[in-house]
């Protein structure tokens, strides 16, 4: 079965883990449905077309889930409550069209990501009538993964520029878009880093996650250029500040926000001797580094979950951008990170017994929190990665692993 077939899980209200079909090369006309408890698994067949990467994660609101597509032309809507299946065809075929979806008075709405093709679009959906709007977004420079992770706060979303072209100029606007209005303003941030621009290396992808705690917004570095190290932070107005942390590129990809205020972003980075997870308290703004001291492959975490006052990063590891040949060259990354959120000790686990048979690279990319049990959905580049793990944060052990090629 192609790589990456079911690796976005949602939990529905029915507190059921639904994986709605991506795979990376081959199209997939099944959802799966799998039992928390019991871990019975069943198929859900869907009307598809032949796109690749039809679908990520889901949103719910009231009992039903919606799936906004990727690469897939149609909106996919599950009852939770019957496993009935609905479709809006939106009528387009773009490429990575939704990335980040948002819940505002019985509307769900999304801004344009786009990955191969420039998108445009922003989707409102109206749950109640079914009907959808698409408002078209001018940007002055057009670009893919315009942004890759929005917010919303209060009644406006806001999303902070990522950007894919890698010749200049470089994409670098910020959006906030009124979810009552549907009126938008782009704000041009190129001003921030025109020295970074001007350097010799490509500069290109800004930022990527966004966080938002305390309705405020923190959005760490992620650039392709070692020295784009700027922080942009948002408390009613945008403000800056450089960290000084250059020693690698593609910096901090995900985050997660514990119960006591404090934000991790663990590190991703392309240096596989660089470590260092950024922690920022939204209560008083402050923000500092722990190096993890972690030495094996780049692009680390991306994905963990708060319990018991304690973060789990599932292993993510590595990136295909690299040449094949030197994959793995400082050790597989095979280890749980634990994060203790009250006091910032850290340990890992080691879970590489699990992974004897498999050569991936890119582990896990989501996960999701079921209890006390962490259900992590694998996003390896080989054909035969298709290992769920279920990790117990009681026992802090894996508990079930399942192969969703043979479900």
């Amino acid at each position: 079965m192609t790589p990456q077939a079911f690796s976005y899980g949602t939990l529905g209200s029915n507190n059921m883990v639904y994986l709605a079909p991506y795979g990376l090369n081959e199209s997939i006309n099944y959802m799966l449905k799998i039992d928390p408890n019991t871990y019975q698994t069943t198929r859900i067949y869907l009307d598809v077309d032949t796109s690749f990467e039809k679908y990520t994660t889901g949103i719910l609101h009231k009992n039903k889930l919606y799936f906004l597509p990727y690469n897939e032309s149609k909106i996919l809507i599950v009852d939770c409550n019957t496993d009935e299946v609905l479709y809006i065809n939106l009528g387009l075929t773009h490429r990575g069209k939704y990335n980040t979806a948002h819940v505002y008075n019985d509307k769900i709405i999304a801004l344009p990501y786009g990955t191969d093709d420039e998108y445009d679009y922003c989707l409102i959906l109206d749950t109640i009538t079914q009907t959808f709007i698409l408002k078209n977004i001018v940007c002055p420079i057009n670009d893919r993964k315009k942004w890759h992770t929005t917010q919303l706060l209060e009644n406006k979303i806001y999303g902070v520029p990522r950007g894919e072209n890698f010749k200049k100029p470089y994409f670098s606007y910020m959006i906030e878009f009124d979810c009552d209005s549907y009126d938008y303003a782009l704000t041009d941030w190129s001003e921030l880093w025109s020295d970074i621009d001007n350097q010799p290396h490509i500069s290109n992808k800004k930022f990527t996650t966004l966080a938002k705690n305390n309705n405020k917004l923190y959005a760490p570095p992620y650039s392709e250029n070692n020295n784009f190290d700027l922080l942009a932070k948002f408390d009613k107005t945008w403000t800056f500040e450089h960290t000084h942390l250059t020693k690698t590129s593609r910096k901090y990809y995900g985050h997660t926000v514990a119960n006591n205020g404090k934000i991790y972003f663990p590190p991703a980075g392309h240096e596989e001797n660089w470590s260092e997870m950024l922690v920022i308290d939204s209560n008083t703004d402050i923000w500092y580094t722990i190096d993890l001291k972690i030495g094996k492959e780049s692009k680390k975490y991306f994905s963990g979950v708060e319990y018991n006052s304690k973060i789990y990063y599932i292993p993510r590891g590595g990136c295909v951008c690299e040449p094949e040949e030197s994959w793995k060259k400082f050790g597989d990354l095979a280890e749980v990170l634990v994060i203790d959120t009250e006091t910032d000790n850290h340990y890992t686990i080691d879970i590489s017994h699990y992974f004897i048979d498999n050569t991936t690279i890119e582990k896990y990319n989501q996960c999701l929190l079921v209890n006390d049990k962490i259900f992590a959905f694998p996003y390896g580049e080989s054909d035969n990665f298709h290992t769920m793990l279920v990790f117990d944060t009681v026992t802090e052990q894996i508990v079930k692993t399942m192969n969703l090629n043979e479900v």
